[in-house]
Formats: structure tokens, C-alpha cells, sequence
């Protein structure tokens, strides 16, 4: 019997074509079906004379049998190189629900970069407040400009976005851009940007807290993006204290995220505090935003899960 080969997605050129909103109402259906992340692993990669590399493998599984596995591989000093590149790569495996046969491999960076905007535009889609006009992010990698994109799909009413980054330069790179019809501002002042942000975006790798929770206004949504480990975070004590937390998956988050994993571990955070996930959004069993005045805040994880719904959706939307 001749064996049918499997289907290689290429998703920048194919994600280029899509619209950011039918990739997030996808991923919101998808939620309602019975997928769960069934393993993590995160490994660091001695190498001479370079910074250590990075390993991440997740696995998704869904209970009729659809399962898959993301590689991606870590390179902190690829922008340094003499021909620089993306810090991240990474490719997917899709197994048959059926069979067991490996469906397609995906591959291209928009995969991750477009499912992680997309988790967190699903997550604003319900968090955010109503009509807003003021974003900032802190952060200006490869990352970002999808990240923003999708956030301004679900927010169109967004009018001005200010980015902050360590390094100054690639703020104003990013800002020169001009990729979307907001006006960009470079932050000169990070605390005074955020207190008037109607959506604070953190985008970094970050071993230590870089928003002040004390700095954010009434009403105002939260969107942790890094942090992916333990030891990293993003915001500090203060943002988990006076927002209700969200994630999108209560497991993963709460053992592999510091930005919940440590105020987990120092007590300042319950795991009975988490007001929900996304499963628990799109399901409707828990209610988003209440009220105009309530901060908000969402931890992005990400994980195999999301990684399998993005992957059967490729595989099996015609246009794709």
C-alpha cells in the first residue's frame, strides 16, 4: 500500500493571506472542544564560546485522538551574527486521529508568532475595555508587530500605541514602521505612558518585573506575553493584587509562567483567585470584564493545546 506522505505547510505564506480575525474566531471554536496540553519541555543547550540555546518541545492532544508536537529552538545571539536572524524557529508535527499517520508539517515562524497574537486577542476580545484608544507595549521584537496587529483587530477603536524598549533604537525602528493606521510614539517615560493606557502589552524576555502595578489606571487590560519559565516575569506583585488574573490554561500557566507561577509560591496569589481561563471565556462559564473601572490581566502561556488547534486549522481550511 502506497503511504501518503504528509502535507507541508509553509504558514508565512499562508497566514500572510489571512485575516487576524478568522484565525482568533477559529481558536475562540475551538475552545469549546476538549483539547489539553500533555507535555512541556524546556531545555537549555550548552554551546562554546555562544550564549546557551534553548529547546522547546510542547505536545497537544485532543480526546478523539488528534494530537502534535511543536519544536522550537532558542539562539538569544542570532541578531548579532554576521548575517543576523530570528532569535526563534520552530515546526510542527500533526498526527491523524485516526491512524496515527503524521498529517502535515508546518513550518515558518508566523505559526507561533500568529497563534500567540492570536491568544491574546482572543483574550482582549473579552477583557479589554469597551472603545479603547490608548496602547502600550513594552517590547519592540520579531514578535510585536503580529502582536499588535491582531490586539488592533479585535480593538480598531486603538488610536495610539507607544512602545518601550530597553534598547531605544529598536523603538524607534519599530515605530518608523508605521504598520498600522495608529500614531506611534517612542516612550520616553514608561511609568507616565502607562498610566494612561487603556491596554498595557509586555512582550520581553525579561528575568525581573518591568510594570509597576501601581502604575496602571482604572479600567485598564493587561497582556503578559513573556515570561515563559519560572524564574521569568514581567509585572510585579502589585499588578496581580489589584487586577482579576486570567490565563489561558490554568496547568501550564500556573507551573511554567513566573508571572503566576511566583506569586503562586509566595502566596500572594491563589490558584482559587484565577477568575478563569480561556476554555472557561469562550464557554461562557465565567464572565469577562464586569465593569468599566475593574484592571484586567491575562497571562499568554501558550502550550501544545493551542499549538494543535492552530495546526488542524491550517490543515483543514480550504483557503489555507
Amino acid at each position: 500500500m502506497t503511504e501518503v506522505l504528509p502535507r507541508v505547510i509553509d504558514s508565512d505564506s499562508v497566514l500572510a493571506r489571512v485575516s487576524p480575525i478568522a484565525l482568533i474566531d477559529a481558536m475562540e471554536k475551538k475552545h469549546l472542544e476538549n483539547y489539553e496540553t500533555v507535555g512541556r519541555l524546556h531545555a537549555s543547550i550548552p554551546r562554546d564560546d555562544r550564549p546557551s540555546a534553548g529547546l522547546l518541545i510542547w505536545a497537544g492532544g485532543r480526546v478523539d485522538g488528534s494530537m502534535g508536537t511543536k519544536i522550537v529552538s532558542i539562539s538569544p545571539d542570532n541578531g548579532q551574527l554576521n548575517t543576523p536572524a530570528p532569535t526563534i524557529h520552530s515546526s510542527f508535527a500533526l498526527v491523524d486521529r485516526l491512524d496515527g499517520r503524521f498529517r502535515s508539517f508546518i513550518v515558518g515562524e508566523s505559526f507561533t508568532r500568529c497563534k500567540t497574537a492570536a491568544d491574546s486577542a482572543l483574550a482582549a476580545r473579552y477583557l479589554a475595555p469597551s472603545m479603547p484608544t490608548k496602547l502600550v507595549v513594552l517590547g519592540a521584537g520579531a514578535q510585536v508587530r503580529t502582536h499588535l496587529t491582531y490586539l488592533h483587530a479585535v480593538c480598531p477603536t486603538i488610536e495610539r500605541i507607544d512602545v518601550w524598549n530597553r534598547n531605544r533604537s529598536r523603538a524607534e525602528q519599530l515605530v518608523a514602521e508605521h504598520f498600522l493606521p495608529v500614531n506611534f510614539h517612542v516612550s520616553n517615560d514608561l511609568e507616565a505612558s502607562v498610566a494612561d493606557a487603556d491596554i498595557v502589552v509586555c512582550v520581553t524576555s525579561s528575568p525581573m518585573p518591568l510594570l509597576d502595578g501601581k502604575w496602571l489606571k482604572q479600567g485598564c487590560h493587561v497582556d503578559l506575553v513573556g515570561g515563559y519559565t519560572p524564574e521569568m516575569r514581567e509585572t510585579n506583585d502589585a499588578a496581580i493584587l489589584r487586577s482579576s488574573v486570567f490565563v489561558d490554561h490554568r496547568g501550564l500557566t500556573a507551573e511554567h509562567c513566573g508571572d503566576i507561577f511566583q506569586p503562586l509560591k509566595n502566596g500572594t496569589l491563589d490558584i482559587s483567585d484565577i477568575r478563569g481561563d480561556l476554555f472557561d471565556l469562550c464557554r461562557k462559564e465565567v464572565s469577562g470584564r464586569r465593569n468599566p473601572q475593574e484592571i484586567t490581566l491575562f497571562k499568554n502561556g501558550g502550550g501544545g493545546h493551542l499549538d494543535l488547534m492552530v495546526a488542524e486549522w491550517l490543515t483543514e481550511t480550504p483557503c489555507c
